[in-house]
C-alpha cells in the first residue's frame, strides 16, 4: 500500500477480523440471479500456513460458519488442506471435500480482498487457494462423478482441475 492511501471500510474490518480471530470471511453476491454465490476466507495463509478456501452457493450463514469451522480444523486439530482430503463437520451429515485452484485467473476473480490482505500484510502475492466442495445431498456424488445433479454441479463452478482428486 502507497503512503497515503487509505483503507476502505472492508479493508478495514479484515485487518481487524484476522488481528482478532486470525482470519476473516467474505461473501460475495451478484446482481445476476444465475450467478452463483459464494464466500472466502482472509487469513488462512497469513495465520496458518494454509491455503484460502472458497465455497460456493449455500447460505451466506452457512457457507460463513464453514469456512469458520474449517479454520478451526486446521488450527486446533492441524487439519492439512490437500486435493481431495475429506472434511467432516461442516455440514451435518455429509463430508466436504478439498479441491485446488491452480488458475491464477480464478483467484483474480474470487479472491480479490484475500490478494490485497496477502500484498498489505505480507507483501506477498497470493499462492495457493482451495475450493470447498460438497456433496449432491441426495445421491451424496461430487460433481466430478456421475451421480451428482446438473444443478450440484453448476450452483458450484469448477475451479479445479478435470477429474476426481489427486490423492
Amino acid at each position: 500500500m502507497s503512503e497515503g492511501e487509505t483503507l476502505d471500510d472492508n479493508q478495514k474490518a479484515i485487518i481487524e477480523n484476522v488481528e482478532k480471530f486470525g482470519w476473516s470471511v467474505m461473501h460475495v453476491t451478484s446482481d445476476n440471479p444465475e450467478a452463483p454465490t459464494f464466500c472466502y476466507s482472509i487469513g488462512f495463509e497469513h495465520t496458518l500456513g494454509q491455503p484460502e478456501v472458497l465455497v460456493y452457493s449455500l447460505r451466506r450463514d452457512l457457507a460463513g460458519s464453514m469456512v469458520n469451522a474449517l479454520f478451526h480444523q486446521c488450527k486446533d486439530d492441524g487439519l492439512e488442506l490437500t486435493d481431495g482430503k475429506a472434511i467432516g463437520n461442516l455440514i451435518e451429515g455429509y463430508d466436504c471435500v478439498a479441491r485446488p485452484i491452480e488458475d491464477p485467473r480464478a483467484w483474480e476473480r474470487h479472491f480479490g480482498y484475500a490478494m490485497w490482505f496477502h500484498r498489505y500484510r505480507d507483501g506477498k502475492e497470493l499462492r495457493r487457494a482451495m475450493q470447498i466442495v460438497w456433496p449432491d445431498p441426495d445421491s451424496r456424488a461430487f460433481p466430478w462423478e456421475e451421480d451428482c445433479s446438473p444443478g450440484i454441479r453448476l450452483g458450484q463452478i469448477q475451479l479445479y482441475p478435470s477429474g476426481g482428486p489427486r490423492v
